[in-house]
Order: C-alpha cells, then structure tokens, then sequence
C-alpha cells in the first residue's frame, strides 16, 4: 500500500500507536505518552498471515474502524530522523491506510498525529467475523513474530503502562487465558516472544 508524505512540523511528527506500535515502535522518539483518539475504534480484524499467523494457522492484528473512541500511545519523532522513520513505517503497515488524525494528549493538549486504519478495500481486515473464527484466530495464529494471542496480551500490557487499565483489549484476556494450556508445543518454527 503506497502511503503519503505527512507533514512534518518543526517539533517533528506525531505517530498514534494503537496496537504493536505501542510496545515495539522500532524507532528513536522524544516523547512517548497516553494518547486519545476520537472518530476511530480498535478491532483485531486484519487477518494475519505473516507476522502473527501463517497461511496455515492465521492470526489477528489491530485495525482501526470508523466511530467511537481508541486510547493508544502517541510518539514524537525528531523531525531529522523523520526521512528515515517514515519508509520503514510504511514496509511495516503496507496493509493500513495512513491518516493524519487529531489526537488528545494526557496533558490535554491536541496534537495531529500520523495513525494506520484498516484499509476498507484491500480484503485483510474483517470486521464481521464469526466468534469462532476469532477465537481460533486469536488463540491459534502464530507467525514470524510470535503469536497473535501475545500480541494482544503485549498492548493491553502497554495500555496499563501509560495508565489505562480498561480497554477493549484487556476484554480479550479471558479469552486468551482460558485456551492457553491448550496452545500447540511447535510453532512451525516461527519465533515466539514469552513474556
């Protein structure tokens, strides 16, 4: 998915992180802090099939979807290293359309942040899936990168770190919990993160 060049102001430029971003940014930043997103809502509805799940067994990750409210994190970046951020953020959410949004800071403040929404045409995300697809996905999908259900478990934990302790992904745990006894031993030979 080809992205556009945000604007980038003389502080830098915001990223909003609402997933993965949150825990495992994989760029330098400034400021990292507790961010609110209104228009937008967090699903695990992009199936999938390279970092947290094969072909074989798919996963789930983050999507953003139009209405409500997210909480996630927001990043400033530096805006000389802004060049060599942005092309690695936009191999990393090839499947997400980027959008320049407007974010709320913890301190109250509103800054315009670049975020990734679920792509509305591109066939990755699935907002209507069955309770037993996601169930299965979210238990079972293991990828590259580890296992979808850890990286549910991952965000909620990062949520908790800026200070949010309720979040649709902290609903997730039980479900997570309750089959983890029943998790596979081999993984394919896909690397696993354990916390």
């Amino acid at each position: 998915m080809r992205h556009r060049t945000p604007p980038i102001g003389p502080d830098g430029l915001w990223i909003f992180g609402y997933g993965s971003l949150m825990w495992e940014p994989g760029f330098d930043h400034v400021r990292a802090e507790k961010a609110h997103l209104a228009g937008w809502h967090r699903r695990m509805s992009m199936v999938a099939t390279k970092s947290y799940g094969w072909p074989s067994r798919p996963g789930l990750a983050a999507g953003l979807h139009p209405r409500g409210s997210v909480d996630g994190v927001a990043f400033l970046i530096a805006p000389d290293i802004c060049d060599a951020v942005l092309p690695v953020l936009a191999a990393r959410e090839w499947a997400y359309l980027s959008v320049m949004a407007p974010v709320r800071l913890a301190d109250g403040s509103r800054v315009r942040a670049l975020t990734y929404i679920a792509h509305p045409t591109n066939g990755r995300f699935r907002a209507g899936q069955s309770a037993g697809d996601f169930r299965r996905r979210l238990n079972h999908g293991v990828g590259r990168k580890g296992r979808a259900a850890d990286y549910v478990l991952q965000s909620a934990d990062a949520l908790t770190g800026h200070g949010i302790r309720q979040s649709d992904l902290h609903d997730l745990r039980p479900l997570i919990h309750a089959h983890r006894l029943h998790w596979p031993r081999s993984n394919g030979g896909a690397r696993v993160r354990h916390k």
